[in-house]
């Protein structure tokens, strides 16, 4: 399968190496395709732009058997969000500037980039679900940390809870 009919459903995560912790007590868990669903990554990959925007992806790759889980948590206009109070979520579609959540499996996809550096993906073969209806709420929110939980409803029938942390 070449690079340009691949569908990559998940968000990628560039990393010259990429771990999921496995030992750490489950920071997301919830039903997702209708079964039990857990990620043990307790240090998210964190992106984030002056302040403006933070996207959190947990990841958890399973090598035996090929495959790739990621929870991604895009919140946009951080400085605007309050703390210590629910913030409803969106879809993440266009214009919609909630925060939101969303989760996809599939199989590994391993490119490396021409700075040698590996980018890794799902296939075509992946699932996906993005939060509908739920809360996000911050429990910190400055230039030292972004702290908080969530539980949202999966517009696949699911659902996810969970916890995170991020350094800034």
């Amino acid at each position: 399968m070449t690079t340009t009919t691949r569908i990559c459903l998940a968000v990628a995560a560039v990393l010259s190496s990429a771990t999921g912790s496995g030992c750490a007590l489950p920071v997301i868990e919830g039903i997702f395709d209708s079964r039990d669903f857990a990620i043990f990554d307790d240090t998210p990959e964190a992106r984030g732009q002056s302040g403006e925007q933070v996207l959190l992806v947990f990841l958890e790759m399973n090598d035996a058997d090929n495959t790739l889980r990621t929870v991604s948590i895009d919140m946009q206009n951080m400085a605007d969000l309050p703390v210590d109070e629910a913030i409803e979520v969106g879809s993440g579609g266009f214009g919609d500037v909630r925060p939101n959540v969303e989760v996809v499996e599939g199989s590994i996809v391993r490119d490396i980039l021409q700075s040698g550096e590996e980018l890794i993906s799902t296939g075509d073969d992946a699932k996906r679900a993005v939060s509908v209806e739920g809360t996000v709420t911050l429990e910190q929110n400055d230039a030292d940390a972004v702290v908080g939980t969530f539980l949202v409803d999966l517009d696949d029938g699911g659902y996810l809870a969970g916890s995170f942390t991020s350094s800034n």
